[in-house]
This record gives structure tokens, C-alpha cells and sequence, in this order.
């Protein structure tokens, strides 16, 4: 499953993001995407987890600022269930 994530500032990694997304979601791969502004780049994060999962823990960060910018999580619609990232039971 796939989670949006803004409001990210211009020194973020994917090694950053990963230790501190780790404790809410199952992180599998972040994506950095600094087109355009870069001192505002976006990430793209792979996660192996339920939606219901993702949507508690993107309800939970919701207001939630990180190194001084507030940041917004979205679920993108219409994604297709990857059986590789899916909890194994």
C-alpha cells in the first residue's frame, strides 16, 4: 500500500523518514521526489501494511509537525492490493 507524504523539508532522506515512519507503519521503500520546489520535497512510501492500519496511524500523525512544518499524509484511491506487501499470517 501506497501513503503520500508533504511538508517534508529540503534536508529529508529516505534514511530519516524510514527510522521515524518506522514506529507507525511497516515501511518497505521510500521514494524522495524533489522535482519542482526543492526545498519542499514529497515522499512516496511503500508500506506492507492493512489500510486500516495505514489510516489509523495517518489519523494519528494528522497535525503532527516535523522539523518545524506541519506535515499531511494521504492514501492515494483506487490502489491495488500487492500480495508481496501484504502481512504474513
Amino acid at each position: 500500500m501506497q501513503v503520500i507524504l508533504r511538508g517534508l523539508t529540503e534536508d529529508a532522506s529516505e534514511a530519516t523518514l524510514t527510522d521515524w515512519l518506522s514506529q507507525f507503519f511497516n515501511v518497505q521503500q521510500i521514494k524522495m521526489i524533489r522535482d519542482g520546489d526543492r526545498d519542499s520535497p514529497w515522499a512516496l512510501i511503500e508500506v506492507a501494511d492493512t489500510h486500516e492500519r495505514v489510516w489509523s496511524a495517518c489519523q494519528r500523525l494528522r497535525g503532527v509537525f516535523r522539523q518545524g512544518k506541519l506535515v499531511h499524509f494521504y492514501i492515494p484511491l483506487h490502489q491495488s492490493v500487492n500480495p508481496s506487501f501484504l502481512p504474513r499470517e
